[in-house]
């Protein structure tokens, strides 16, 4: 059976003799910290190196293959300094969606603002809106099909956000949001969950009721921030 803390702890060995002090931090993210994995779920790693090179990123890679699983091993690595000097607009998200299991994450990472926050919101929002209103012109309806699924995984992290913007709270896991959302957004995080697990859906009506959510979201944000 696969213990996710134990796949972790002998990692954690390997990078250490690999990489010795250089070796900032080790965290996990992803489904695995929600206890929302499934059998086909990535292993999601994160991982800080500092003055890391290509050569470290091959290093990295071989200490990934002796522990198992790597077909499924995934992540983020970066370099101390190059962490340092990250967008903030990631940070928030970054903080609250990550566990740490070797050095503390806040320790390496910039101060954001409030503002970063919603920044980073409005970002995830236009992007989801630019990629579903592209590709439904541009692409055929199969391609649609297919792909809608998939985009509609970004909705549980962006709610996420808009929540915590609303009332200071990061909500961790699809179960709780889905306790503390209302209305059109428990409707939308309720349709991307189910579309996860289903081919076979109603494409017309998900993607009205994304394309909606998308409209009222970035206006929610706007009114929010008192019409700026």
């Amino acid at each position: 059976m696969f213990r996710i803390d134990e796949y972790i702890d002998k990692l954690i060995i390997l990078l250490k003799d690999a990489f010795g002090e250089r070796l900032m931090y080790i965290g996990l993210q992803g489904s695995y910290l929600r206890n929302e994995e499934t059998e086909n779920s990535d292993i999601d790693i994160m991982a800080v190196i500092d003055n890391l090179s290509v050569e470290d990123l091959k290093t990295y890679q071989k200490a990934l293959v002796p522990i198992g699983n790597f077909d499924k091993s995934c992540g983020f690595i970066c370099g101390k300094a190059d962490l340092e000097h990250w967008n903030p607009l990631e940070i928030c998200h970054l903080l609250n969606t990550t566990k740490d299991y070797y050095g503390e994450l806040k320790k390496l990472v910039p101060t954001y603002t409030i503002e970063d926050e919603r920044n980073y919101v409005k970002l995830s929002l236009n992007n989801l809106y630019h990629e579903i209103c592209h590709r439904y012109i541009h692409a055929d309806r199969e391609y649609n099909v297919i792909k809608l699924p998939i985009t509609c995984k970004s909705v549980f992290f962006i709610m996420q956000h808009l929540y915590y913007l609303g009332s200071g709270n990061f909500i961790p896991t699809k179960r709780e949001l889905l306790e503390c959302v209302q209305d059109e957004d428990k409707l939308v995080l309720e349709l991307s969950i189910s579309l996860q697990d289903h081919t076979d859906y109603d494409f017309d009506r998900a993607f009205l009721a994304l394309f909606n959510w998308c409209q009222n979201a970035l206006l929610r944000l706007y009114n929010q921030n008192g019409g700026e």
